[in-house]
């Protein structure tokens, strides 16, 4: 059976590594900023290679022994706040965050979130392929179990987290050849690490009544069917499915959302959804904006600006090149 690390190959890594210095600034445009520590920077090689497309950057990375932090100086609290899904290929790393430590060793991933403090220390040989994309992609996850799962190892080696892993690498792979493609590959792709996530976070109905647990699913399908309506609001959704809002309110901060959050997330899913479509090319991105309920086409681009970190043109753009 083919491994993982031998999926990935040597495609997208320079074949020359860089020094310290230039390795340090790769990594903080690309992935996030970090602090570094290294016990030999003269003797330090890195490479890494990046590759973006429908707001979601595939990294590889492969480097010698350090150290890099993230603390509250370089946390930016008013640019976009990203997710960060790690699999390690060759190497080890230890990853910290939240008061948890995951050790990560080759087929093992972990997530960490770039709105909170991280230590992350690597061996010589570390190897990885990372994914960093807006936390709107997981709105579908209730954050509050994201919190309690971050720098926690599980296995990419078997079952469904194989599968998907394959799926990643391959689309990474083979990205510069899609064409028009690109970016339903990527938001089908990014679908399918949905859907893992919430899998091995167990989070479907864990300690939940099953009530509440069905409530919420109507009440979830029923704001999706309305997605389109300028005037979907709290009070609206509770009275069509007679409830209060107190207790609508309740069901959703079960979850860590709130209902406005849920629905932006929900809209801006689908305008991501449509801007990257080829055969929607041509329509305008007000007029999409509109088709899922934004009534004015600057509030949209703020808003699209702030959950994906680019303008509603730059991601259409990078989506279709």
């Amino acid at each position: 059976m083919t491994s993982l690390a031998e999926h990935l190959g040597s495609g997208g890594l320079p074949d020359a590594k860089v020094e310290f210095g230039s390795w340090q600034d790769a990594v903080r445009r690309d992935v996030l900023p970090f602090r570094f520590e290294c016990e030999r920077p003269r003797a330090f090689a890195g490479a890494i290679s990046t590759r973006t497309a429908a707001g979601v950057s595939f990294i590889e990375m492969a480097c010698d022994k350090h150290a890099a932090y993230r603390d509250r100086t370089t946390i930016s609290r008013t640019g976009p706040a990203y997710y960060v899904l790690t699999l390690q290929l060759s190497g080890g790393v230890r990853l910290s965050q939240d008061g948890r430590v995951a050790v990560l060793r080759p087929g093992t991933f972990a997530l960490y979130d770039s709105a909170e403090p991280a230590t992350i220390t690597s061996t010589d040989g570390y190897r990885s392929m990372c994914l960093r994309f807006p936390k709107a992609l997981l709105a579908d996850t209730p954050a509050d179990a994201l919190a309690e799962r971050t720098a926690t190892a599980f296995d990419a080696d078997t079952g469904f987290p194989s599968a998907v892993w394959e799926m990643v690498l391959g689309v990474n792979r083979h990205l510069g050849s899609l064409g028009s493609n690109r970016g339903p590959a990527v938001t089908g792709v990014m679908d399918l690490v949905a859907v893992m996530l919430r899998t091995q976070l167990g989070t479907p109905q864990v300690g939940r009544p099953a009530e509440r647990a069905a409530a919420l699913d109507r009440i979830r399908a029923h704001i999706d069917a309305h997605l389109a309506d300028p005037w979907l609001n709290p009070t609206g959704i509770a009275r069509a499915h007679y409830v209060s809002p107190r207790h609508l309110h309740g069901l959703f901060a079960a979850t860590g959302s709130t209902v406005a959050s849920w629905i932006r997330a929900r809209r801006i899913a689908r305008c991501r959804r449509d801007l990257a479509d080829p055969q929607l090319a041509h329509v305008p991105v007000a007029t999409i904006a509109a088709r899922w309920g934004f009534t004015s086409a600057s509030h949209f681009g703020q808003v699209f600006k702030r959950e994906t970190g680019q303008t509603p043109a730059e991601f259409r753009r990078e989506a279709l090149a």
